[in-house]
């Protein structure tokens, strides 16, 4: 089995760098743009998956590694978490392919919102993702020319800022949420409180995930980031952990810890998982050492973070897994607030009303019907674009069939 699974991952991981167009189902992707700008080098993709709801809304990447799929895989589960949420936007993400690093970062994003102009905001609203963050935001809004082209500005341009922790913030409501539920239901047998926590990533969204969690008395075991893995089983002070590092972007900056390895984060005995980096790290490889820390809840702070082999070998062992699309949509509902002029207060209770619904309503249906939470989630989300789409046909969707057929 693993070996089969091995097999399937190393497909997956060949097909990043085929074109999107292959991919396509009845819900999108409608558009597909790849742009080039000489004068700077800029390679950059666009997917507008499906706006049956509205625009297509979601950030804009900047990584060396991006490609056509993985843009459109992100694009897609905009679809469902926009759906999910209730909100009216559909599903989109843009990506730059380079190093943020090492170019002219400026000047790459300004190429790149103007090669992309004529479908924004019209067909799609950016945000911030991974390589950019509200400086970003403010250029590509500038270089459209239109306020309403993206969400996460500086506040000072009437933005929310996700450096405010939006994200998290609904990542922790999720995992709290969810504790509650599992706790009623007694899959978990002990006090929320008492339940340990382990959390892979301590960028904004990882660290603002700690920081609440920490603040409503679940105790933190472990955290890990790119540089390596701090641990400890009575619970890590996430507030030091903040302050110690000072500006630092990771924590090797935090001296008053032992660092171990960053991949022993999965060794880390605990009952709930947060992935909070990149996509699929959950996988045929660190599947069997995650059960034998014995973990029984997976909340996905990071999109895509566990292959579709690992989550459904989870699902067979128990493991109750709150997916991408529910649960850190924070960011996203943030955004809705800041898009029809609302506060940064608007911002935190709409985010905290709307995860805890749709959590409660997702794990209630998963156990009512002996199935999944990801399941429930997008039988959900495709309801709600399919009744948008056939009204925007001017169908009535609940006309009963017996009587369409008539």
């Amino acid at each position: 089995m693993v070996l089969r699974a091995e097999a399937v991952e190393k497909t997956i991981v060949y097909l990043k760098e085929v074109d999107v167009w292959g991919f396509s189902d009845e819900w999108g992707p409608e558009k597909v743009l790849q742009v080039f700008d000489p004068e700077t080098g800029m390679k950059g993709v666009l997917v507008i998956d499906n706006t049956a709801m509205g625009p297509g809304k979601g950030g804009l990447r900047f990584a060396p590694t991006v490609t056509p799929l993985e843009v459109f895989r992100l694009a897609r589960i905009m679809t469902w978490k926009c759906a999910a949420a209730g909100l009216p936007f559909g599903g989109g993400k843009g990506g730059i392919r380079g190093d943020p690093s090492k170019v002219d970062k400026t000047a790459w994003v300004r190429a790149y919102a103007r090669a992309i102009r004529p479908f924004v905001p019209s067909h799609y609203v950016s945000a911030p993702d991974i390589g950019t963050g509200e400086l970003e935001m403010a250029v590509f809004t500038d270089e459209i020319g239109d306020k309403r082209a993206c969400t996460g500005k500086p506040s000072e341009l009437g933005g929310i800022p996700h450096e405010l922790g939006t994200t998290g913030y609904g990542v922790a409501i999720a995992v709290i949420e969810a504790s509650k539920l599992l706790k009623q239901y007694q899959i978990f047998k002990t006090n929320i409180r008492n339940l340990r926590v382990t959390i892979q990533g301590f960028g904004n969204v990882g660290m603002f995930t700690a920081k609440f969690l920490h603040e409503q008395g679940m105790k933190i075991v472990g955290i890990s980031d790119i540089s390596s893995l701090v641990r400890d089983p009575g619970g890590l002070d996430v507030n030091e952990m903040i302050d110690e590092m000072q500006g630092f972007n990771t924590l090797d900056a935090v001296q008053s810890l032992e660092h171990f390895p960053k991949e022993e984060i999965f060794n880390v005995e605990a009952d709930i998982f947060v992935p909070a980096a990149i996509a699929d790290v959950i996988n045929n490889k660190t599947v069997p050492t995650l059960l034998n820390s014995g973990v029984k809840l997976i909340v996905e702070a990071a999109n895509i973070p566990t292959t579709e082999w690992a989550e459904e070998y989870l699902q067979k062992e128990n493991v109750w897994i709150i997916p991408d699309f529910i649960a850190n949509a924070g960011g996203l509902i943030g955004s809705y607030a800041e898009y029809y002029g609302k506060t940064e207060q608007d911002a935190f209770e709409l985010i905290k009303s709307k995860i805890t619904q749709n959590v409660r309503s997702v794990v209630t249906k998963a156990i009512s019907t002996k199935g999944v939470p990801r399941a429930a989630g997008l039988e959900m989300a495709k309801q709600r674009v399919r009744r948008a789409t056939l009204l925007r046909r001017g169908v009535p969707p609940m006309i009963p069939q017996r009587l369409v057929s008539k």
